[in-house]
């Protein structure tokens, strides 16, 4: 990096008097009588604020800290998202539930003997 910079020594008389020109001329310019910050306060008088500007900055402040307080309250008491199929996780301070085996598909039992009317329908008499 200090290699680059050695290699344009024209680019960096260039920077240093275009910086002169913009910072050092503009205070130079600017250096008329200025105010000592004691002079100017004994030249300024103080005015306090009138009772309903700040009743209003009150009542700003104490909305202000109670949005605060509920965002605070909220990200403690934030509720345990759910699952797609329906069913929360189980939190780990909750005891431990018992699982269900996993369900295998029930084969329909087979029948001895097949009857004569279909199930769906009542027999005629």
């Amino acid at each position: 990096m200090s290699g680059e910079r050695r290699d344009h020594p024209e680019q960096e008389i260039s920077i240093r008097r275009r910086e002169h020109e913009l910072f050092v001329q503009e205070s130079v310019a600017s250096g008329g009588p200025v105010k000592s910050f004691p002079e100017y306060l004994r030249e300024v008088p103080a005015a306090p604020l009138s009772a309903g500007l700040k009743a209003a900055l009150w009542a700003v402040a104490l909305l202000a800290a109670i949005l605060f307080a509920v965002a605070l309250w909220r990200l403690v008491n934030r509720p345990t998202p759910r699952t797609p199929s329906g069913r929360g996780r189980a939190r780990a301070s909750s005891p431990a539930a018992p699982r269900k085996a996993a369900a295998a598909p029930t084969a329909t039992p087979i029948v001895a003997a097949r009857s004569t009317t279909p199930p769906n329908q009542e027999a005629s008499r």
